[in-house]
């Protein structure tokens, strides 16, 4: 595919102009890279375009940033630019037809109302519903400008290879971190998770080229997820290391990877495995370690607050300590005392599921749950077959969305911006029902 002429920089002629008011399936569009309409709508299409592309290129790099409230840890500014990606991009969907289904919107709906109210009855208001606009702004924006900006192959393809870019990006400046102070977070993040899952999220793009049968565009998408496994080994993160090998796992279920090349890379992966634990102090490991004791134990007592908070829950990031009252230790690692140490540190589960629910009540885990489910279950089923008119190819999304769903069992993931942004575009990318019945008939 070429790219457009405001993108690629590549005259059209007449039949490629009159293509581009068109999605590859024939409906018209009005949006996304090629979009040539009459008058205002072409410059609204590409200003939309222009503020999605910043909103993902200021969230892969946290740059330019902006403390917009003092003393409030919420992302804000990065909250406010997914909100105007999203307004944006539904501009533009008004002015063409924009198929989506009513499912959604009904979901959508409501996980807004169950965050507004969470925040509103929460005994820190303030903070708890700024966190609740961050959360909804850029997971809602990242799916919506998926649907609306991604629904065609050429936006897809461009899409990809800006991913790519961005990873490429983020994986130079982590090395870099790492020559000049020995951490590869040093200058793009204060905590390796959020660095890692972002990698991970991202890693969509150099999969869209391993899956292709170009050699080229496989020795590039080698190369970039080679050098990001790089990253995940000075990161110094036990999940980072383990999560790649299970996304191999399972690309050899869906046979998009041969069993000879899956145990080479399983080789691979266990040796530096064994050099990676090797260099891990022995405390690390130890059951008695605070992200052990603490993601254990918060099973029971985030279920413990749940259940005082069943409807609205507690607000996000709110106080938990008065919960320990009468609270007894399960976990035979960790005092009492100690736990309510972390707690008063940490503040969340550690585990976004338990977050939520702690959070925004069980009815928004269950909601979200049932939300994401379908959406997966509908991607596994196509993840087969493929969808002829998507440039991605199915099992592109299946393994980094996996893998991020993986990682946030150990870390609250979508309370970050940057996280929740590409973890919900990835699932915007999930083709629409009436698209996956119609390849599998």
């Amino acid at each position: 595919m070429e790219f457009c002429k405001e993108f690629g920089g590549k005259a059209l002629t007449a039949r490629e102009t009159d293509a581009t008011l068109q999605s590859d399936s024939g409906e018209p569009t009005g949006f996304g890279p090629g979009t040539r309409g009459p008058g205002s709508r072409g410059h609204l299409s590409k200003l939309s375009w222009g503020i999605f592309c910043f909103t993902c290129f200021q969230l892969a790099f946290l740059q330019p940033y902006w403390v917009l409230f003092p003393g409030e840890r919420a992302n804000l500014f990065s909250g406010l630019l997914c909100l105007l990606s999203l307004i944006a991009a539904i501009l533009v969907a008004r002015e063409r037809e924009v198929r989506a289904e009513p499912l959604e919107i009904i979901i959508c709906a409501l996980l807004a109302a169950l965050t507004v109210v969470s925040g509103l009855l929460s005994s820190s208001a303030f903070s708890s519903s700024i966190r609740g606009f961050v959360l909804l702004s850029s997971g809602l924006g990242g799916f919506w400008c998926a649907r609306i900006l991604l629904s065609t192959g050429r936006a897809q393809e461009f899409f990809t290879w800006f991913c790519l870019a961005i990873l490429a990006g983020i994986i130079v400046v982590s090395l870099l971190g790492y020559a000049l102070a020995g951490d590869v977070k040093a200058l793009l993040d204060t905590n390796p998770h959020p660095l890692a899952d972002r990698m991970i999220l991202l890693s969509f793009a150099p999969l869209v080229l391993l899956l292709r049968r170009d050699y080229w565009a496989k020795l590039i998408g080698g190369a970039v997820m080679a050098a990001g496994y790089v990253v995940f080994y000075l990161s110094n993160l036990r999940s980072a290391m383990l999560i790649p090998v299970a996304m191999a796992g399972i690309g050899l279920w869906f046979r998009a990877l041969r069993l000879r090349h899956f145990l080479a890379l399983l080789v691979i992966a266990a040796i530096a495995m064994v050099y990676f634990f090797a260099k891990l102090p022995a405390w690390k490991l130890g059951k008695d370690h605070e992200p052990a004791y603490y993601r254990a134990e918060n099973y029971l007592f985030s279920w413990r607050i749940a259940q005082q908070n069943p409807i609205f829950g507690i607000g996000l990031r709110t106080q938990r300590e008065a919960y320990l009252d009468g609270y007894g230790i399960t976990y035979p690692y960790v005092t009492k005392e100690r736990f309510a140490a972390s707690v008063r540190t940490i503040v969340t589960s550690e585990n976004i599921f338990l977050t939520l629910m702690v959070g925004l009540g069980i009815p928004f885990l269950i909601l979200y749950s049932v939300g994401l489910i379908t959406l997966m279950a509908r991607l596994f089923k196509v993840a087969k077959t493929g969808i002829p008119e998507s440039f991605l190819p199915p099992l592109a999304l299946v393994l980094p969305i996996t893998g991020s769903l993986l990682h946030n069992f150990v870390f609250d993931g979508l309370l970050y911006p940057q996280l929740c942004w590409y973890f919900h575009i990835l699932l915007g990318l999930i083709p629409l029902r009436h698209k996956a019945d119609a390849q599998a008939l």
